[in-house]
């Protein structure tokens, strides 16, 4: 099996091309690029659902490194296109077909929980602003009495987001989803109703609540309701998926002799993503859609609940665009769009409406990284397809003058009570104002920067030709770096929590703190000799070595533990690492215990009259000092990202 990259920042929300040389499969012979397979079951259409999208994929999968992908367009609430590109299995050869091979959708399975939400609503089973308390009598979760389905929908419970947990390598844990979903809750770190913040835990209460409210498994409920009615015979919360149902896709990782394969990734939260569908099946979801709720001779939706659903119910700042039930919303080239996407470890999918038009686009690719490539196509199919607007911006050199009110560096909010702070690292966004009038927004960690210009003040736009993938627009108010939703907030941080000060600071007293172990074995040796090393160590030099000895400990087990098992991070921490994590704890011990004997030891030499007296110099106390506030330095870097309490986490 493949050793699994997991990717722990949020779709392109994190969230973002003629066949120009051969591809390479996992046998390392050289092929044609990724050929469609035959249309089927679908009828009208123009260019762009047959040449023209057949190369618009062909293009974005040679560009990205794409083993396979899986599409649909939906007109008028007819299904017009639908195709299988590239493999579903680099290693045996096999093909995808667009109504035989399944892909996993990812978070795109959302919207199957919303709908089934709103037919809750319908029948008068569930009321959109009751609280969830009301439905859970078997289980209790943080926040019931205040947070509705409505905030559910529209991602504003108030949860904090958690990686651990969402993927599990049993598919029994999986089955037990519900007690999993109740145990493993995030914190409630914000008023619900306040703040638009993806969460995949509040969806999965979503179904939950569903389930307690019809009587019956989420799953079973989803299948009669929703597949069923709407034709979508292959889809499946199931996991694994079972025999009787299309196969599944292999995932895929690029390697430099073409893909290697592995089984698809298992969801902790199985209503939060473990969807597999066709492309069949996401086509007739859209068809469902487009035509307000109605499929063939089936409704699985009134008009009026899905016009509900595709309006604006919330956003975090009136510039960005916000959220409807379930959907996102915004507006891209020129056209209103309804959107979700969905990842998982290697398969990224995008399910696009455009209300105006009465067409839908689906997308889903199977291979690791492949994320990127989403946003190219769904602009690509803009432009075919409707003749996007092209963007005429330029920057207002006056932009630069309100520098100091933009600059800096942000940090998402998504993560706050957990170790999974420092992901935060990787997600923040550093801000700058070039003398032109452009925003540039960085990794403060390196890498390229994009370009915006401001648009009215505080709002921004990408710049003509820049690449911001399925973000559209930035706003920038009191110390606050709002994105279009679902993504929460950035925060602006202080100069000593920007990621340069954190990483350089952990540097260097970490360098302090180990050359302890080098520095006072030679200096004993050399000065006193191994008879006499007890009288070198003295009790500040002795809490010191603790500390560094933790330390040492501590980085070493991580490193090991990450390094056999990077899976941890995200599937649930193993007792080796929860070890390794346990050592840190000594280290702000230890620094009390150093700064309270040093400051002894400085009394005690200051008030020598001879200050060579003693077995600790006025400079090797000085070398303590420093020791000292390194290992309190790190205490404090321990206690700021969450990491003293990532043992029980």
């Amino acid at each position: 099996m493949v050793r699994r990259v997991v990717l722990t920042g949020i779709v392109c929300l994190v969230l973002i091309t003629g066949l120009v040389g051969p591809a390479v499969t996992a046998s390392g012979v050289a092929e044609d690029g990724p050929e469609a397979s035959p249309t089927v079951e679908a009828t009208g259409g123009d260019a762009v659902a047959g040449d023209e999208l057949d190369r618009l994929l062909e293009d974005a999968m040679d560009d990205h490194d794409v083993a396979g992908a899986s599409v649909a367009v939906v007109e008028e609430d007819e299904l017009v296109h639908v195709e299988g590109y590239g493999e579903a299995d680099a290693a045996a050869g096999t093909a995808v077909e667009p109504n035989e091979t399944s892909f996993m959708v990812g978070s795109v399975a959302k919207l199957t929980v919303w709908t089934a939400v709103m037919q809750g609503v319908e029948d008068g089973a569930l009321e959109l602003d009751e609280p969830i308390g009301t439905y859970l009598e078997n289980y209790s979760v943080e926040g019931e009495d205040e947070i509705t389905l409505e905030q559910l929908g529209t991602h504003t419970p108030g949860y904090e987001d958690r990686l651990q947990g969402l993927f599990v390598d049993d598919p029994a844990e999986a089955d037990d989803w519900e007690p999993k979903l109740e145990r493993e809750l995030p914190a409630q770190v914000r008023p619900p109703g306040e703040t638009v913040a993806y969460s995949n835990h509040g969806t999965g209460l979503a179904a939950l609540v569903v389930q307690e409210a019809v009587g019956e498994p989420f799953e079973a409920y989803v299948e009669r309701e929703v597949f069923e009615p709407l034709a979508m015979d292959e889809a499946t919360f199931e996991q694994p998926v079972p025999d009787e149902l299309a196969p599944v896709s292999q995932g895929h990782v690029p390697t430099d002799d073409g893909f290697e394969t592995d089984d698809p990734t298992i969801l902790g939260v199985p209503p939060a993503g473990s969807m597999s569908a066709t492309a069949t099946d996401m086509g007739n979801f859209a068809a469902a859609v487009l035509g307000d709720g109605a499929f063939e001779d089936d409704r699985v939706l009134e008009a009026e609940s899905v016009e509900a659903m595709l309006d604006q119910r919330a956003t975090n700042h009136p510039a960005v665009d916000g959220v409807g039930y379930g959907y996102m919303l915004g507006e891209r080239g020129g056209e209103r769009l309804a959107w979700h996407t969905g990842g998982t470890e290697y398969f990224y999918t995008l399910f696009a409406l455009f209300p105006d038009r009465d067409v839908a686009l689906y997308v889903s690719f199977n291979t690791a990284g492949s994320g990127a490539a989403l946003a190219d196509v769904l602009d690509e199919f803009i432009d075919q397809r409707f003749g996007g607007e092209e963007s005429t911006l330029e920057p207002d050199p006056a932009t630069a003058d309100r520098a100091d009110a933009y600059e800096g560096e942000y940090r998402t909010t998504a993560f706050q009570t957990t170790p999974e702070k420092l992901v935060g690292l990787g997600e923040s966004m550093s801000v700058s104002v070039t003398d032109e009038g452009y925003l540039e927004l960085g990794s403060p960690l390196g890498g390229d920067a994009t370009r915006w210009v401001e648009v009215e003040p505080g709002v921004f736009e990408p710049a003509p030709d820049e690449d911001a993938g399925l973000i559209s627009t930035v706003a920038i108010e009191d110390d606050t770096l709002y994105v279009d939703a679902p993504t929460p907030p950035y925060e602006r941080v202080s100069w000593y929590e920007t990621a340069a000060v954190q990483i350089g600071v952990a540097v260097l007293a970490l360098a302090a703190v180990l050359s302890t172990l080098v520095v006072w074995p030679i200096s004993a040796y050399r000065s006193r000799g191994w008879g006499r090393m007890r009288a070198h160590l003295t009790r500040p030099r002795l809490a010191v070595v603790g500390g560094a000895a933790a330390v040492l400990a501590a980085v070493l087990g991580l490193f090991a533990n990450v390094l056999v098992d990077p899976n941890q991070l995200v599937y649930g921490y193993s007792p080796w690492l929860r070890l390794a994590l346990a050592f840190l704890l000594v280290v702000p011990l230890a620094a009390l215990a150093v700064l309270a004997l040093v400051g002894l030891e400085w009394r005690r030499v200051l008030g020598a009259r001879d200050l060579g007296a003693g077995s600790t110099t006025p400079l090797g106390l000085a070398y303590l000092t420093v020791l000292a506030l390194a290992l309190a330095v790190l205490g404090w870097q321990l206690w700021y990202w969450n990491l003293l309490t990532a043992v029980g986490f």
